[in-house]
């Protein structure tokens, strides 16, 4: 019998009730069945886990970049020098992360030590430091503003990458189900949307309702101090309950399946026929046996293309929205949030819809319609939105660019998820691989967008428009030429 291994492909020995074959093989994996334990119940406090995670991210692109320009008063470069620096650190983490939770302790007290450091710190980010008031001497807070939320930002992004991976880790080690998986990543996608909503509905209610404006301004750092504290209790309560009441039974499970076959040893290693000892592939051999593999690559490249078209979405709606107030200060501050809000209503409802059809239509065809959207509202953006465009235009590209970026996300974790394949204990490795290049390119794009702004507003006034139409176009328009380049080095492989 032949098992798929990503790009690779592993003869599979037949084992006897004894556990041995003639030729003294041993089975590389046991098809793992579905658990009376696991039920919808698990599934939802499964997806609870990445939550803070999820609000933190909403808020840390969507208004991160906003509040240091427009209420500390950060020279954009340097605003963006702190993106670049958190995209960086969590890049870096990312790796460390995936191969030391494969190799140390469990996935939950990985997950459990990374909200502790996110919960410390994140709030901070949002509150105005010591001596950073907008009356000092501008001379001292060009080196220590950027000091201290620099410092603050390692911490929180470390913390936020060991979530991440642990969170995703635990996936392909609860079922070698394809069905299970792409099950678990629609719902683990449904709750960052709604994590997302929360974030843009409460913001959009603090606006609203504390001292109205219709700009963003130095005056208003109270008002994102207020949504951090009003977010962080809520993602410490949601990963509070998942610690609670989630229960991964997986690993027990297939070793109990293991040692019904005679092939388990007393510590739960498989055993290697020709040495006839416990056998474990080290950490770092599984890195390079992933890095060998061209599917990893083709995989990475559609993952990345997916998710610099989101995040650079997110970053650069609400700069666009804040650039179009200058022109039409009537529509008010509270645009910000409301068209944000829009736009993840419009994910999570075709999140849904994914959810049910991903298995008829495929992974890579989802991924395709997803980039075809994507495409269109950056043309749209291009061709109609102009400043003094209807404000219902605008909530129909951010419905657009909500459709595309929940299909090719969906789609693009669940292509990594059949990587691994039934191979969950190097799942953390796998998803620490794919996701160090998204970080580091998501971080040097902006740091560039950012540097290429103009001094003077009145020099660019439409910049933040030609960041959506190009930036974005671009991120989805490489998405679809990666997938057609996967798809014809598939085919070559089939016809080889």
């Amino acid at each position: 019998m032949i098992v798929n291994y990503g790009a690779t492909t592993i003869k599979e020995p037949k084992i006897k009730e004894n556990g041995f074959s003639n030729d003294n093989e041993l089975e590389i994996s046991v098809p793992f069945k579905r658990r009376r334990w696991w039920n919808v119940d698990q599934k939802v406090v499964y997806g609870l886990g990445h939550v803070y995670n999820d609000l933190c991210a909403a808020m840390w692109f969507s208004y991160m970049m906003l509040y240091f320009q427009a209420v500390l008063e950060m020279r954009a470069a340097v605003a963006g020098a702190m993106l670049l620096l958190g995209q960086v650190v969590d890049a870096l983490a990312t790796p460390v992360v995936g191969v030391l939770a494969d190799k140390y302790s469990t996935k939950k007290v990985w997950h459990l030590t990374g909200c502790m450091l996110v919960a410390c710190t994140f709030p901070l980010l949002f509150v105005r430091c010591l001596g950073c008031n907008v009356s000092e001497n501008l001379a001292y807070l060009s080196w220590w503003m950027p000091l201290y939320y620099g410092s603050l930002i390692v911490v929180f992004q470390i913390g936020w990458a060991i979530v991440q991976i642990s969170h995703l880790a635990i996936i392909p080690s609860i079922s070698d189900s394809l069905q299970v998986r792409s099950d678990l990543t629609s719902i683990r996608y449904m709750a960052s949307v709604l994590s997302s909503l929360t974030v843009y509905f409460i913001t959009w209610i603090v606006l609203r309702a504390s001292n109205y404006s219709n700009f963003i301004g130095p005056s208003d750092d109270y008002k994102f101090r207020d949504v951090s504290i009003i977010i962080t209790c809520i993602g410490i309560t949601t990963f509070t309950v998942f610690h609670i009441y989630f229960k991964n039974r997986s690993m027990k499970n297939r070793k109990d399946i293991t040692a019904s076959n005679g092939v388990n040893t007393s510590n739960g290693k498989q055993l290697n026929i020709e040495e006839g000892e416990p056998f474990q592939m080290p950490a770092v051999s599984q890195i390079f046996h992933f890095l060998q593999m061209p599917m990893l690559y083709q995989t990475s490249l559609l993952y990345v293309f997916s998710r610099l078209y989101w995040a650079l979405s997110l970053v650069y709606v609400p700069l666009f929205l804040e650039e179009r107030l200058s022109v039409n200060p009537n529509e008010g501050s509270e645009l910000v949030a409301s068209v944000p809000l829009v736009l993840y209503i419009s994910s999570l409802l075709f999140s849904f819809l994914l959810k049910s059809k991903i298995s008829s239509c495929g992974n890579q065809v989802a991924y395709f319609i997803g980039s075809i959207l994507s495409l269109i509202s950056s043309l749209w953006i291009a061709l109609t939105i102009s400043p003094e465009a209807s404000i219902v235009q605008i909530y129909l590209v951010a419905t657009l660019i909500g459709a595309g970026s929940s299909i090719t996300l969906v789609s693009s974790l669940c292509v990594t998820a059949d990587l691994i394949g039934p191979h969950s204990h190097q799942g953390a490795s796998v998803y620490s691989i794919v996701t160090f290049a998204d970080k580091l390119v998501t971080g040097i794009a902006v740091v560039a967008i950012e540097n290429y702004k103009c001094d003077d507003v009145l020099n660019c006034p439409q910049y933040y428009r030609g960041v959506l139409t190009y930036a974005c176009g671009g991120s989805a328009l490489l998405g679809v030429i990666s997938l057609s380049v996967t798809m014809f080095m598939s085919k070559c492989k089939v016809k080889a």
